[in-house]
């Protein structure tokens, strides 16, 4: 199936799930990367839900990270141009909605992207191989790409994965896994 077709059906999709639903899902998807992945001490980048897109909750995850000694790491949408700037969080963080409806910091230190030890993703689906579909603006391939290769690319999904997304190109940056409320999907 083409990206354009996925991205309007795992909107849908995910936009009919009740909330106490995406909750539960939510904890079942980090209960395991805590599980499956070394995370303490690490540079973890996470993203700050969409709260009307009925994004996967990262907050709990986020506490857990700040608990565990981790280096807290997040995007600010630059709108012009279009592109990703990254900065250190921490539990006193504050943050204001951007024009896209994304918690955004306030004030935070800048970080450079091959300081990041593990990227957790948003996507709205994946194939078996590791692509993803997210938004259509390219803006996690490009911060992707200047990872350092060492760089741990975790996608989180509510769903699980389609057999082949069609329309891949050589800008699309894989990911290393993809966890969903049953499993950690490997694709190394």
């Amino acid at each position: 199936m083409e990206k354009a077709d996925l991205r309007r059906e795992y909107k849908l999709k995910r936009s009919q799930l009740p909330a106490s639903e995406v909750t539960s899902c939510s904890e079942q998807i980090f209960n395991l990367i805590k599980k499956h992945f070394r995370l303490h001490n690490k540079t973890i980048h996470i993203f700050l839900p969409i709260a009307n897109f009925n994004e996967i909750n990262t907050a709990a995850f986020m506490e857990f990270l700040f608990e565990s000694k981790c280096t807290v790491a997040t995007s600010i949408t630059q709108f012009n141009p279009l592109g990703l700037t990254h900065c250190i969080i921490d539990k006193n963080t504050t943050y204001q909605r951007d024009k896209l409806g994304i918690p955004c910091p306030v004030e935070g230190v800048a970080i450079s992207e091959n300081k990041i030890d593990i990227v957790i993703i948003p996507l709205l689906a994946f194939d078996t191989k590791g692509a993803r579909v997210g938004y259509g603006k390219g803006l996690y391939d490009r911060f992707l790409s200047r990872c350092n290769p060492n760089c741990i690319k975790i996608g989180v999904s509510l769903f699980e994965p389609i057999t082949s997304i069609s329309g891949v190109n050589k800008n699309d940056i894989p990911m290393n896994y993809c966890a969903t409320p049953n499993k950690i999907h490997s694709f190394k």
